[in-house]
């Protein structure tokens, strides 16, 4: 089971890094919202990092100890079914895989709504909450309301204290609030461009190497 993750996760990440890298003019970030859990990271033309081209971020902790968040516009193009077809309890839903990030990539992470959460998840902002404990993670999928929303993660974004400010500050990111319409969207793909239209952030910045 684990091993069918971590074989997927793994093609798709080099898939995703042999794509030619943008270059561009900075962003002149004001960086109006503050660092903080419920914020979303929106990638700037400024940022060449691959793993991180035309995602949208959405914070899940932030502190002393680093900052941590979900990458939410990158769909695998695989269900969790197909992934893990020996987890039972989890016929009723059809839950597409997202490619959360490149840290812990052999991982699972789930983001999901709810008015009455279990113990052991951590809330981000309004009624979405983050899991990423095995033991707590595999009760909510099965149990889980099914009027109420979720998504299941390999891999998270992570930096170190002071890493991330640093990429805002020259201008890779650009912050805002998180919109939860957003987060769980049946077009995941369409969240950077709508945000990039919000940002004005000029298509004609991109320049290919």
């Amino acid at each position: 089971m684990k091993y069918s993750i971590i074989v997927l996760v793994r093609v798709l990440m080099i898939t995703l890094m042999v794509v030619s890298p943008l270059t561009a003019v900075a962003y002149d970030n004001k960086m109006a919202v503050p660092l903080r859990p419920g914020i979303f990271l929106v990638a700037t033309p400024a940022l060449e990092d691959a793993n991180f081209i035309h995602t949208v971020i959405l914070l899940v902790s932030y502190g002393k100890d680093g900052t941590v968040g979900l990458v939410i516009n990158r769909p695998s193009g695989f269900s969790l079914q197909r992934v893990l077809p020996d987890l039972k309890g989890i016929e009723k839903r059809s839950l597409p895989l997202y490619l959360g990030g490149p840290v812990s990539r052999n991982s699972l992470y789930i983001l999901f709504t709810s008015d009455h959460p279990p113990p052991g998840v951590q809330k981000v902002f309004d009624r979405i909450y983050f899991a990423d404990w095995k033991d707590v993670i595999t009760p909510i999928l099965q149990d889980q309301d099914l009027s109420d929303k979720i998504r299941v993660y390999a891999g998270l974004a992570g930096w170190f204290h002071g890493q991330l400010e640093q990429e805002v500050r020259r201008g890779a990111w650009v912050t805002m609030e998180a919109d939860q319409k957003m987060v769980f969207t049946d077009n995941p793909l369409s969240v950077w461009p709508l945000i990039f239209n919000i940002f004005n952030i000029r298509e004609d910045l991109l320049v290919q190497r």
